[in-house]
């Protein structure tokens, strides 16, 4: 199954998200920051990953960039 990391600090929206992936067939996997995201790449195998650009703390760019420089 086609994992997919939604991040997202709204949680009426990653909730949403969440259902719609669901829907289609995807299993979402879900966290509120950046730190959060971080974690789930440790723990569980992501073929994708959505975030949500601004939030509080460590910004998507910044998780974007630091992802890449990790390889």
């Amino acid at each position: 199954m086609f994992s997919i990391l939604v991040v997202e600090d709204d949680e009426n929206f990653r909730k949403l998200m969440e259902a719609i992936l669901r829907d289609e067939g995807y299993l979402p996997i879900l966290a509120q920051n950046a730190q959060q995201a971080l974690d789930r790449f440790e723990h569980h195998h992501i073929d994708l990953m959505i975030t949500d650009i601004m939030m509080p703390g460590m910004d998507g760019y910044s998780l974007t960039q630091e992802l890449r420089e990790a390889g």
